[in-house]
């Protein structure tokens, strides 16, 4: 599968693209350039979570109808270096896909191909009548 992510305004400033690359698995690509780094020289590591966050609710959507939504719950993200200028890749794949609550793993990979980052997280499928923009 092969599918291009809708547009967002986030992923043309991160210049990011998202496919699903099969049942519960999806990958993301993107250069890392100046603009994304923080005061010191590196990539913003919130930028980095923002990139794991959209490229596993893309794998948690590849098992879903597409008009579900559903929401982040819970996230953890685990540097072990630095991601510089250059490409970045950042795989998912759901590991246990629940009814009501998936949980899935990622892993980004810096210029050099090495391991740079690794996530945990926890996505909740929302329930039809659930709305974001409603008050409680």
């Amino acid at each position: 599968m092969d599918e291009s992510a809708p547009g967002a305004p986030i992923y043309d400033f991160l210049g990011l693209e998202v496919k699903t690359t099969g049942p519960g698995r999806a990958e993301g690509n993107m250069v890392v350039t100046e603009q994304h780094f923080s005061a010191a020289p590196r990539m913003h590591g919130g930028l980095v979570f923002v990139v794991f966050d959209t490229v596993m609710g893309r794998a948690v959507h590849s098992l879903l109808d597409p008009d579900t939504d559903i929401a982040t719950i819970d996230m953890h993200q685990r540097f072990i270096r630095m991601v510089d200028k250059g490409p970045l890749r950042v795989t998912a794949e759901v590991f246990h896909p629940g009814r009501k609550v998936m949980q899935i793993r990622g892993e980004a990979f810096e210029a050099r191909g090495k391991l740079a980052a690794t996530a945990t997280g926890s996505f909740i499928i929302l329930p039809e009548q659930t709305r974001l923009d409603e008050p409680r």
